[in-house]
């Protein structure tokens, strides 16, 4: 799995009134008194779904930006920290806030600053064709509202989809925008591990033979749709503005094979409830820009039918779908 979870610290009010401010060091985040002894902790992940023809995708995170109720601006700085979105992909993910205590109340308009990518500095992305600065969408990732109880801890995770928001001109000039991504709490949210039929790759891949890419592979996708999708005649490609009868998915992500040949693919942070999968061979043919099935050569082939994500007891369970005669949830690695 499909710059679905980006967030970090911040200080009370009380230490921006005296005018200090506070610092990340590496994976370390400070903890912070609150006024009256009122205070939660607070801790942030990010994740991303998987993503085919890229070997990096880099993001140099500038500061955390938080709106109280009192519309009091929090700001606190992340010392340009630095790291591969993919290095955390499906369920793995990267700790940026561990533990914050924070004040209790409700904030708003929460958002991570990033640093633009300049060709020798800020975010960029890495391919076959070297490495490219990346522009982020309005300069930032945007994060949940959230609530702050006494003495509670509130964990959540952004989750950004490369399919559906990184994408990039002829010159290789890439944009991270912020269709696809989200962010959810850690208590309500699983993961899902598909295991795909191989006799849909090999029927797609032969009932498309004619659009077989000059790379001389398919370009293999599951896609994940609300349940108010019944049919494959419904599910959309990527593009964000759907024409009427179609629904857009909320994550895509690439089909892989493990040790012993089985296709599979990953999807993580997911808020827990009912989806529906589908699958096709033609991804490379999927442009986020327009509308493909429409007025392009893409097509859905398989509709996997409904999957239901389960959070567990604490958040985080994975969820194991065989969709159609896929390896039956025994999957290698």
């Amino acid at each position: 799995m499909r710059c679905l979870k980006f967030v970090i610290l911040f200080f009370c009010a009380f230490l921006m009134a005296c005018g200090e401010s506070n610092t990340i060091d590496g994976n370390h985040s400070p903890t912070i008194p609150a006024s009256g002894n009122q205070a939660g902790t607070l801790s942030i992940d990010i994740s991303d779904s998987p993503m085919s023809g890229v070997v990096g995708v880099i993001i140099q995170l500038n500061e955390l930006v938080m709106t109280d109720e009192l519309n009091n601006q929090h700001r606190y700085s992340l010392k340009d920290r630095k790291f591969n979105l993919l290095d955390y992909q499906g369920k793995k993910s990267i700790r940026i806030v561990d533990g914050l205590s924070v004040p209790t109340g409700n904030y708003h308009d929460v958002h991570m600053t990033v640093i633009a990518g300049d060709g020798n500095n800020g975010c960029y992305v890495e391919d076959g064709q070297g490495i490219h600065p990346m522009q982020v969408q309005e300069g930032v990732l945007p994060l949940m509202n959230f609530s702050v109880s006494a003495n509670q801890h509130q964990s959540f995770t952004m989750e950004i989809g490369l399919y559906l928001g990184l994408n990039h001109d002829d010159d290789h000039n890439y944009t991270l925008r912020h269709h696809g991504s989200w962010s959810v709490d850690n208590h309500v949210m699983g993961h899902l591990l598909g295991e795909m039929d191989p006799q849909w790759i090999a029927d797609c891949e032969t009932a498309n033979a004619v659009m077989l890419p000059a790379s001389g592979s398919f370009s293999h996708l599951a896609y994940l749709y609300p349940d108010s999708v019944n049919s494959l005649a419904q599910m959309g490609d990527m593009h964000d503005s759907t024409p009427e009868g179609h629904v857009a998915p909320i994550a895509v992500a690439p089909l892989r094979q493990d040790t012993s040949g089985h296709w599979f693919f990953e999807m993580g942070y997911l808020p827990e409830g009912m989806y529906r999968v589908g699958y096709s061979c033609l991804g490379n043919l999927d442009n986020p820009h327009a509308d493909d099935i429409q007025h392009g050569s893409f097509s859905m082939f398989a509709d996997a039918g409904f999957v239901r994500i389960s959070a567990g007891v604490n958040g985080g369970t994975e969820t194991v779908m065989q969709c159609g005669n896929g390896n039956g949830g025994h999957h290698g690695g």
